[in-house]
């Protein structure tokens, strides 16, 4: 599925889209100043680990490299754009209420004009194995969606919670663990 090696994956700061509860998905939206606040709070968190990434591959939207940025600003990693860890795009429903969405959207139906389900998911596995293909341990900065479709490579759904922005998760490779073989750790 995705190639076992340690990782870190933090999603975006708040955007202007979460602020508005709205789906943002492909469009481009900014970091509101509180999402500027939790990347120098995760920044914080990643400065600490003992085990730091040596590079932070990121989102080609701005509120994901932003975020990439402001982490990266003490450590100077390279950092790598990926389009293929962009987030889903939701087609039709693009600036569309979550609370009007939402609730078909995780029932699976596919937004209008957007991409499906399976096509997100198979891009987001690709996306993840080039990513892990690099040195590392490597940082990568993305979107809530990105975990969504990792869980959902391992028909692990029911174990997704949703993800707070700008938290930092660790992934450490657990073969012993055959339904979904990753230990998950919380960082900070």
């Amino acid at each position: 599925m995705v190639t076992l090696k340690k990782f870190y994956m933090i999603r975006h700061g708040q955007s202007v889209a979460n602020e508005g509860r709205y789906f943002s998905g492909n469009l481009d939206v900014e970091l509101t100043d509180k999402g500027r606040e939790q990347a120098k709070d995760a920044r914080e968190h990643v400065e600490k680990l003992v085990h730091k990434p040596v590079q932070i591959v990121h989102s080609h939207l701005s509120r994901a490299r932003d975020t990439a940025t402001i982490i990266n600003q003490n450590i100077g990693l390279p950092m790598t754009e990926m389009d293929l860890l962009g987030e889903h795009h939701f087609g039709d429903w693009e600036r569309a209420s979550w609370e009007e969405k939402r609730p078909l959207f995780m029932a699976g139906e596919n937004p209008p004009n957007g991409e499906t389900h399976d096509d997100f998911t198979a891009r987001v596995k690709r996306g993840l194995n080039t990513a892990l293909e690099l040195e590392g341990p490597i940082l990568i900065a993305c979107h809530g969606g990105i975990f969504r479709a990792f869980y959902h490579l391992y028909d692990n759904l029911e174990n997704f919670n949703r993800i707070e922005n700008c938290r930092l998760y660790s992934f450490t490779p657990n073969e012993s663990r055959s339904e979904f073989p990753w230990d998950i750790e919380k960082v900070g």
